[in-house]
């Protein structure tokens, strides 16, 4: 078969079973809460090597389950351990055709595809190496859950074989080389009664040779990152931002100790790469802007991509496996929470497996729109718009405002946006200065600005809705978790005037509070250094974090309050919002408590799930609703 021939059978077989083609009833009704926010039905997919069979993990009720699919069939099974406990598998990673690497409660496990246990591996699974001179296969593994402690495994006996480093400082990443042998370290020292923290990359010419320093950086040093050793032993490939505001890959020599050509770079966006050649080369390389991208180096699999996404377009297809055989392909999109589809490649015939989330219409979604607006400084804000499906009456809208704040949203199925469009409101998503993925600059033009030109990036983006006549300016409300309540709580105290309603969970309420509170965040140096230097904490003073923390000037907020928190939060402790909670009810404002029993800094139960947003969305009902007072 020709490559033409064959991309033009592909294409129309592909858009003949497109699944934009989901058919939609005329009266559909509202999107539930409990079929929105369920977790998938499957997290992940991976194909076999020899592309016989796929593991899965797949959801049973609250826990998950490894299923294997035979591809002859697509017949799945749970595929459980013969003896001992396999509990909540979260990952699992094919070694060889016969073996699997999963990811449990217990640890990471090898077994087989009748559910036997050959190793038990312990922290984690690096991957594979060379095989011993016996020509038995090896693994390497961080057997247990020391840094150091990684290992050589030689599956048949597992027979385990330290590889060592004894250099100083803790190890926190290893470049490997074909052998298995730790090549290049990277350990993270903190200075004793201080948070000074500084990172070392070690590299060792083989085994038996010494470690050699090649660079230290402080915590907040622009830093370059080794990805790993080229195959020539005379190059590693680093991640850095030398010489431009975006995250790129390059070379770097170590016969001359530093960096020279640029492998693989855009413009405007940080990129990622999923996929390196022994030699160094990439075949893929993912952007990260604003609607991902995926570029591929090796022409064959571009062209095989550029199919696929010409029959599945507008979304994000991830293609695995042998182009000789079968390819597995991952398709998601701003409506779909996921599809996964196996092609066979000689007959060019594909399959559906499976979908992440079968209830969810797909057709009845609504559309993610990439928009950008002005600060009012001229700053360029991208941002995410959703518009509710009915016409007429300009509508109300939600402003939802992503945590982190170093985060940022993504184009990709949003069970929160699709409920609030549902249920009529325009939805926007500001990915506010200090939002993650979009360069140096933008990040650190939000160092220090949280409640000041991050916030105003919101009510800009608030105030370009209204212009552009996609929301009603009597009927907004705020709602976000994490940085995005505190967001939320701030909004609704600075400009109480665009707010109607707003609605936190697990937010921050004082950040000087939070800066010694008893957080995940603070437990280790790295996270408080981080913490104060996206708050801007040296040379500022409490009377300056108080200004524009949310529980200092409760009396300023007007409109009534949702205010919900997980009771075994560690990233924001439920203190924050017992605090902010007595705040406002000293101020004689409308807030609504709840603490969500059994939640950490997210919402995972389906009953917490039915009741937190069953009050939220009974409070932008009745405030900015289609019955809401004007």
């Amino acid at each position: 078969m020709t490559a033409s021939v064959f991309r033009t059978l592909l294409h129309s077989f592909l858009l003949l079973h497109s699944l934009a083609a989901i058919p939609c009833m005329a009266d559909t009704p509202v999107l539930g809460i409990k079929e929105a926010m369920r977790i998938p039905a499957y997290l992940s997919m991976e194909l076999a090597p020899d592309g016989k069979h796929i593991a899965a993990i797949a959801r049973k009720g609250e826990a998950s389950k490894l299923v294997l699919m035979d591809t002859a069939t697509l017949t799945p099974r749970f595929l459980e351990l013969k003896r001992g406990t396999m509990t909540n598998p979260r990952r699992a990673r094919w070694v060889n055709d016969t073996y699997l690497a999963v990811k449990t409660d217990e640890g990471w496990k090898m077994i087989d595809l009748d559910g036997k246990l050959i190793v038990f591996l312990g922290g984690r699974y690096i991957g594979n190496v060379a095989p011993d001179s016996a020509g038995r296969a090896r693994i390497l593994a961080r057997r247990y859950y020391e840094p150091a402690y990684v290992a050589r495994i030689t599956i048949e006996t597992d027979q385990s074989e330290v590889v060592n480093f004894h250099m100083p400082g803790t190890p926190v990443s290893w470049v490997f080389d074909a052998n298995g042998d730790a090549r290049v370290v990277t350990t993270i020292s903190t200075a004793i009664w201080s948070d000074s923290t500084t990172f070392t990359h070690w590299y060792r010419a083989g085994q038996d040779k010494p470690w050699e320093k090649l660079a230290t950086f402080d915590y907040d040093d622009e830093f370059w990152w080794p990805e790993n050793l080229a195959s020539d032993q005379k190059s590693l490939v680093v991640q850095s931002r030398q010489g431009r505001d975006t995250l790129a890959y390059f070379r770097y020599s170590l016969e001359t100790r530093s960096i020279t050509e640029m492998l693989a770079g855009h413009p405007t966006q940080d990129i990622h790469v999923p996929d390196t050649e022994e030699d160094g080369s990439f075949r893929l390389v993912a952007t990260a802007g604003m609607k991902p991208s995926l570029e591929w180096f090796d022409p064959a699999w571009a062209a095989m991509q550029k199919s696929v996404d010409a029959a599945l377009p507008d979304r994000l297809n991830s293609i695995e496996g042998k182009l000789t055989s079968k390819v597995l392909i991952h398709s998601v999109s701003d409506t779909d929470p996921g599809q996964w589809l196996l092609l066979d490649v000689p007959s060019a015939t594909m399959r559906k497996v499976a979908s992440a989330k079968p209830e969810i219409d797909v057709a009845a979604m609504r559309p993610v729109q990439i928009v950008r607006y002005a600060a009012r400084d001229g700053l360029s804000i991208p941002a995410y718009l959703t518009l509710p499906a009915k016409t007429g009456a300009i509508k109300p809208a939600v402003i939802l405002i992503h945590g982190g704040p170093a985060a940022r949203d993504g184009w990709t199925y949003n069970p929160e946006v699709q409920l609030l469009a549902a249920r009529g409101y325009t939805v926007l998503q500001p990915q506010f200065r200090g939002s993650s993925g979009f360069g140096k600059a933008f990040m650190q033009a939000g160092y220090g600005q949280w409640g000041l030109a991050m916030q105003d990036d919101i009510s800009d983006g608030v105030r370009w809705l209204v212009e552009q006549g996609h929301a009603d300016p009597q009927r907004i409300c705020i709602y976000g978790a994490s940085y995005g309540g505190y967001a939320a709580m701030w909004g609704l105290a600075r400009t109480p005037e665009l707010y109607r309603c707003g609605a936190s969970f697990a937010g921050v309420s004082d950040i000087a509070y939070m800066l010694k509170d008893d957080s995940d965040t603070n437990a280790g140096a790295t996270g408080r250094l981080s913490m104060n230097i996206l708050v801007g904490g040296a040379g500022r003073d409490k009377q300056a974090f108080d200004q524009v923390s949310p529980l200092r000037n409760a009396a300023r907020i007007t409109a009534p309050v949702l205010l919900a928190h997980g009771e075994w939060d560690r990233r924001v402790p439920i203190a924050h919002g017992r605090k902010m909670h007595k705040a406002l009810k000293e101020a004689n404002k409308e807030v609504e408590w709840m603490i969500l029993e059994k939640e950490g800094h997210g919402i995972y139960h389906e009953d917490n799930r039915e009741k937190f947003y069953g009050a939220l969305f009974k409070l932008l009902e009745r405030t900015i609703g289609p019955g809401a007072p004007r």
